[in-house]
């Protein structure tokens, strides 16, 4: 019961149909589905269903999730209610997948789920492409039109066309295509909305969604049986199968009707890719892409992946004067985000602050400096520590001779896939607090709960060895941006 509400809350947040749907605007629906999961989760631990385990990513997301309060209630009382907020709906909806996805069923659940949610978002991607350009209302100071945009009937080619004679003489009008539910492009490319109105959070988010539908293609491995004795008897025998007919052969062609769907998923999101022109989005859905090939079939995948890469890398991205102007402004980000750093000591500017502090208006677009710039040195620790038990947890039960549920050996490998995905990505993007990452992070923990109650012999820590060189990781990779961008200029 616990995880078929776990995955509405999880819908809710990533879908927000209260956005589109005048009937569900001002209704609490998160708020409301995450009660009922707590709920949920408690009758299911009461009637035996669930078995909580503590993962060990538990511990630092919280910490982590913590220290980003109190950083900001130092530096920034008065923000202190909005982001606090904020990160409690990312405790929260952290907790609830750990604990309510944390049964083989569950995990299954969830994953159906991210697909469904991926190809949603893809395909409202896709057909807003192909709409044709009209004019756009954006709220008065949103220049960039991050926001909401409404449309005013009128066709354009240039946003100077919807200057001419608009229904609101001073209005800030853009030049963009409509799309289903109430979306509409940036600048011509392709996104969603509420959380993945960024055209490169949107594709980050549909790459991570890769991995849980190749597995959810698979046929789950069944237990071994203990073979059966049974009295030899007289029977008639089985009808020959023709000679081009075997079992073989039948087994193979159910495979590839499986895999039918897979494909027609990763065709999609590559598509939704393509047309949001993310560079990193095209990274991650490579990444993704090139380590399940690998996975499955070694030096060919590599070989696969060699003939899949170079068309994408050539249909995708930004270029010309539009791509260099943002690598432009995102190296001067990362130097905004030292020299935060420096001027707070270590300690931070606060969660949620860099975009006041920054000349740009902007965040960091690294996740990992967002963490060192907001939260400080310790935060940053804590965020990669949150990240490297989220990696261990899945490949220790992957690699692991655990007597585990097949779909928890299933879906191991592609939790770990969709969270390299994620480490990749993130690189470029501010998601240090973002709700989507968390779900996968949950996803995580989930596993590390379903595969204990499946064997106790399941166990995975984090060493104070392993702390030292993640911090120590850490410290390099800000030394090794730092000179970076000295050589950078």
């Amino acid at each position: 019961m616990a995880a078929w509400v776990v995955c509405a809350l999880c819908a809710l947040v990533i879908i927000k149909p209260q956005e589109f749907i005048p009937e569900l605007a001002g209704i609490p629906l998160v708020h409301a589905a995450f009660g009922l999961t707590l709920l949920c989760v408690a009758l299911d631990v009461v009637w035996r269903r669930l078995r909580p385990a503590l993962a060990p990513q538990i511990v630092y997301a919280l910490a982590f999730l913590a220290w980003a309060a109190l950083t900001t209630a130092l530096k920034r009382p008065a923000a202190l209610e909005e982001r606090g907020m904020q990160l409690a709906t990312v405790a929260g909806i952290f907790v609830a997948i750990a604990l309510a996805a944390a049964s083989p069923r569950g995990l299954r659940l969830f994953a159906v789920l991210f697909v469904g949610c991926a190809v949603l978002t893809a395909a409202v991607a896709f057909v807003q492409a192909f709409e044709p350009y009209g004019c756009m209302l954006a709220a008065p100071d949103d220049w960039f039109g991050r926001g909401e945009l409404e449309p005013d009937g009128r066709l354009c080619e240039t946003s100077l066309d919807c200057r001419k004679d608009p229904p609101i003489p001073d209005g800030n009008y853009r030049c963009e295509r409509p799309g289903p539910l109430r979306t509409s492009t940036i600048d011509g490319r392709v996104r969603y909305r509420g959380s993945l109105a960024d055209p490169n959070e949107l594709s980050l988010m549909a790459g991570m969604a890769i991995p849980f539908a190749i597995a959810l293609g698979e046929r789950p491995p069944r237990p071994r049986a203990p073979p059966r004795r049974r009295p030899p008897r007289r029977a008639r025998p089985a009808p020959a199968l023709p000679l081009l007919l075997t079992d073989r052969l039948l087994s193979r062609v159910a495979g590839a009707l499986r895999a039918l769907p897979v494909a027609a998923i990763i065709a999609l999101i590559g598509a939704a890719v393509v047309l949001s022109r993310s560079r990193s989005g095209l990274i991650v859905y490579l990444a993704v892409l090139g380590l399940d090939f690998i996975r499955r079939s070694g030096v060919v995948g590599v070989v696969a992946a060699c003939f899949v890469g170079p068309p994408m890398l050539l249909l995708g991205g930004r270029s010309g004067e539009e791509a260099s102007e943002s690598s432009e402004e995102r190296v001067a980000l990362l130097r905004e985000a030292f020299a935060m750093i420096r001027r707070t000591k270590g300690i931070g500017v606060g969660a949620g602050q860099f975009g006041d502090e920054s000349s740009f208006g902007l965040t960091a677009h690294n996740a990992y400096l967002l963490s060192a710039a907001e939260t400080g040195l310790l935060g940053m620790c804590l965020f990669a520590l949150v990240l490297y038990a989220s990696l261990k947890v899945p490949l220790a039960i992957w690699l692991g001779d655990f007597e585990v549920d097949p779909a928890v050996k299933q879906l191991a490998p592609a939790i770990l896939v969709s969270l390299c995905g994620a480490l990749i990505g993130i690189f470029f993007l501010s998601w240090a607090y973002k709700d989507i990452l968390y779900m996968a992070l949950g996803a995580s923990a989930a596993l590390y709960g379903a595969a204990r109650a499946g064997d106790r012999r399941v166990s995975v820590r984090v060493s104070a060895k392993e702390v030292l060189l993640v911090c120590g990781g850490m410290f390099a990779l800000l030394v090794a941006l730092n000179i970076l961008l000295r050589f950078v200029g």
